[in-house]
């Protein structure tokens, strides 16, 4: 386990960080920061920042940029908050889902995760997990140890507040010291259940179906929530399907009875609320198969390589989706400063928007530690880092002007709207806020 930054494990055959870059960041690791023993031990010099996210697979570039914005903000640091030592500790939670999981997570590794960060005294923070059904593995732990965690893509309403499509006991179910240690950087399902709304209205749907993966409800609460804010802005729901299997399909046959019977109801629309994997890019072309003129729409769960790369080009064409991660030039100018600063400290790949989130998280750990009367405290407690990240207020970031609330959700409510092109591009159509 290191104590201070190193030269990050990269993937897919990127290069690693400057030296220069490596060599200033790692002069915190001086006498003053003592980790030995397995990490049971450290000075009160000495924090760590720990990152979990699916770094491997096919959304490996938006993951691998994420992390390069992590490490960019503590470089900008120079490894110090104050008189402390931060580190980053870079963990992987992707698990091949023809191999280990029919999710873009793995249990055993994303409690590997948690666990590594719950029992490393020298804890500070934990930024991740990316998807929502990881998140619900890891938060339950982290805020046993009172650890600060933040999530940039983990959705789920339950995870922030009470609401009809959560798991029964959820929010309080993931705080079993009852005190709020997570924050997330994007909207939760609800708000962009009401984008992806008026997305449909602005494309004219006026009949639509709403499917529900039989996956975690973590990762498909947004089926409910759509269909309530379907109606809310005067689209008809004229049919609802729950428990679809996309995890055992090999065929698009394995759907035909649904996609008929979804025919016979007429909608000029459909909906899935479904995890990113193959059996979900079946499902797209069965839709469209039985209802070539209805337009399919998906959630931002959907927006990565794992869906994309894979749907075929017939339902491609049919398929529109929102997604919080914007075009580059709809952020503030410091973003531009931040992705040219990426691209600077590593080489062999452009940087992705994912890479402002990185960002963003690290600095607000930074920021919480720089107010903190006691950063190395753990849990709620006045003067402690949950506390000071809570109290930060209005953040001029990368990715906007937003706040935290006491919930842990962001004032961040823009998304974009996009169609799928070829190859599986997206191509923006317009943005909601």
């Amino acid at each position: 386990m290191r104590a201070c930054v190193r030269p990050p494990r990269r993937r897919g055959g990127r290069a690693a960080l400057l030296g220069a870059a490596v060599a200033l960041i790692a002069a915190g690791c001086g006498s003053g920061a003592t980790v030995e023993g397995g990490n049971n031990a450290f000075s009160a010099t000495t924090l760590t920042v720990y990152t979990c996210l699916p770094l491997l697979g096919p959304d490996s570039a938006d993951m691998t940029s994420m992390v390069d914005g992590e490490e960019l903000a503590l470089y900008r640091a120079n490894g110090y908050v104050r008189r402390l030592h931060v580190s980053i500790d870079e963990l992987d939670d992707y698990a091949d889902v023809a191999v280990a999981s029919s999710l873009r997570t793995n249990t055993v590794l994303t409690g590997n995760c948690a666990h590594t960060a719950s029992s490393d005294l020298s804890t500070a923070a934990y930024i991740g997990d990316f998807d929502s059904v990881s998140t619900a593995l890891s938060l339950p732990l982290n805020n046993q140890n009172g650890i600060l965690q933040i999530s940039p893509g983990a959705s789920y309403p339950g995870f922030t507040d009470a609401g009809p499509a959560n798991v029964g006991g959820d929010p309080r179910n993931f705080y079993g010291n009852r005190v709020r240690t997570f924050a997330r950087l994007v909207p939760s399902d609800t708000v962009q259940a009401q984008a992806i709304a008026r997305f449909m209205r602005s494309e004219g749907v006026r009949r639509l179906a709403v499917l529900r993966d039989s996956s975690p409800a973590f990762g498909t609460a947004i089926a409910p929530l759509l269909a309530t804010a379907a109606r809310a802005a005067g689209i008809t729901v004229v049919a609802r399907r729950n428990g679809i299997d996309t995890d055992s399909a090999t065929s698009p046959k394995a759907f035909a009875s649904l996609a008929g019977s979804l025919a016979r109801a007429r909608p000029d629309a459909v909906f899935a609320g479904a995890a990113p994997q193959p059996g979900t890019q079946l499902l797209f072309k069965a839709l469209h198969e039985a209802l070539p003129e209805a337009k399919l729409f998906a959630p931002s769960e959907l927006a990565v390589p794992t869906f994309l790369d894979g749907l075929a080009a017939g339902p491609a064409s049919s398929t529109y989706l929102t997604s919080p991660y914007l075009e580059p030039s709809q952020y503030p100018p410091a973003a531009r400063s931040v992705l040219a600063g990426v691209a600077r400290l590593f080489t062999g790949q452009k940087p992705t928007v994912y890479a402002l989130y990185g960002y963003e998280a690290m600095s607000d750990v930074l920021s919480a530690i720089r107010h903190a009367k006691n950063p190395a405290q753990r849990g709620g407690g006045a003067g402690g880092l949950v506390s000071s990240f809570f109290h930060l207020g209005v953040i001029h970031g990368v990715i906007g002007t937003y706040t935290i609330n006491s919930s842990g959700d962001s004032s961040l409510r823009t998304f974009d709207g996009y169609r799928i092109g070829s190859g599986g591009a997206l191509q923006l159509v317009r943005a909601f806020s």
